[in-house]
């Protein structure tokens, strides 16, 4: 493990106190949405770069890591072995490390790692494997609280690249995309794995769960193979479903549905298109026209597999095939009109700090471009990192980013050192 210039940035941020509020502890952060309010960061100064804190070697897989308490959460694969490892935040030493046998194979040569990214509540860690294991994890030291096998017990299917829901964990439950001929969705106690509710069963796609709370709907929401679901969060009870899928069979929903008030964007390529669905009746008992479509186009912000990211009235996400020149695209939320279109910047995730986009590539080049309508203006660009497809997490002014070898940490606020 290589740590640059770590004794002196500690000084700088280890007066921090690290508070639960910034936590990055789930897939796309606090929020759901891949985006954190509150917080601002700028570019390094003119011909300097952003520093790495610590790098760590680490396996295989797209798994995100996830940040709480000044501890990193990263699930990936050595081998035939799966492995949870806890790192500290600020320097990367490993504090422990849980490992458990695999026998994922993917069936296209992508990586046989672990997809789903963990969560971490009330000091459990749920993981969710790519060949269906589910395991809840003693945040404190590693141990392992219970067990689910979702192949065996639901028939959980593998599909094209496996099991790939991250685990959405609220109140006290773990709630994750099954899938196949028992169940859709299904809740766990977060404290004992025990089952808590099934709805009703729904083909499995690669989007994950978000919560739902607008007024009086407190729900699930899913982007599934045959299109928009929502359940009722406490009971599970299914209480809105509309069809959108595309009619290629060789496609998937990897994009999460994105919450925005009481609106929701949800988008895919494969010819299928991007729609924004509102929140109209949350008081019908019949529940068919709880959320309205307010338009469906294709050829507008179609999203291979990650997931935009909002900003006062507009969405910004990588449109196209990642194989097919994607571009990075901003468009209006109410209407669908592209703002602005950029070529030549490949696939990648998006995460937003205030008023501030931080795009990683899967080619591991980081770009800071400006949160705004009118225009694409690149605010720095330093590469991080080398191939993957893994989204990052952002907390207490760190970036944490990963590729198939590496997991690194990156200071990018306060961003001026001086004399280094």
């Amino acid at each position: 493990m290589s740590k640059p210039y770590c004794i002196f940035v500690l000084s700088i941020i280890f007066y921090l106190p690290w508070s639960n509020a910034s936590s990055w502890s789930n897939w796309l952060g606090p929020n759901y949405t891949g985006s954190i309010d509150g917080a601002d960061i700028e570019p390094p100064a003119a011909g300097t770069e952003y520093l790495q804190l610590w790098v760590n070697k680490i396996g295989t897989g797209w798994s995100s890591p996830i940040v709480t308490q000044g501890k990193v959460i990263l699930h990936d694969r050595l081998g035939g072995f799966e492995r949870v490892q806890c790192l500290d935040a600020l320097t990367g030493d490993k504090l422990w490390e849980h490992s458990f046998e695999s026998d994922y194979r993917d069936n296209f040569g992508m990586s046989s790692g672990p997809r789903s990214t963990p969560g971490v509540k009330n000091g459990i860690i749920v993981t969710h494997s790519p060949n269906g294991l589910v395991h809840g994890i003693s945040l404190a030291g590693g141990d392992v609280l219970w067990k689910r096998d979702l192949r065996a017990e639901y028939q959980s299917p593998k599909g094209f690249f496996g099991r790939c829901s991250s685990p959405l964990l609220i109140g006290k439950k773990a709630i994750l995309e099954v899938g196949g001929e028992q169940a859709g969705i299904v809740a766990f106690s977060l404290q004992n794995g025990e089952t808590l509710w099934e709805s009703i069963p729904r083909a499995a796609d690669y989007a994950s769960c978000v919560p739902f709370k607008y007024k009086n709907a407190d729900l699930i929401l899913n982007f599934m193979r045959d299109g928009l679901i929502a359940v009722d969060a406490l009971t599970g009870k299914e209480r809105f479903f509309s069809s959108f899928r595309s009619q290629i069979n060789a496609s998937v929903h990897a994009a999460t549905p994105l919450v925005i008030g009481d609106t929701v964007f949800l988008s895919a390529c494969y010819e299928l298109g991007a729609s924004v669905w509102r929140l109209t009746g949350e008081n019908d008992k019949s529940f068919s026209s709880m959320f309205t479509k307010r338009w469906a186009k294709k050829g507008v912000l179609d999203s291979h597999y990650s997931t935009p990211v909002y900003y006062q009235g507009y969405l910004f996400g990588v449109h196209g095939r990642q194989e097919h020149r994607p571009q990075l695209r901003c468009i209006e939320l109410s209407s669908g009109t592209v703002q602005w279109s950029k070529e030549g910047l490949g696939a990648g995730n998006l995460l937003r700090v205030g008023n501030k986009i931080i795009f990683l590539s899967e080619t591991g080049e980081l770009i800071l471009f400006q949160a705004q309508s009118k225009s694409f203006d690149i605010l720095h660009r330093q590469q991080v990192l080398g191939r993957g497809r893994a989204h990052f997490a952002f907390s207490e002014g760190m970036l944490f980013l990963r590729d198939e070898r590496r997991l690194v940490s990156i200071q990018i606020s306060p961003t001026n050192f001086p004399n280094l």
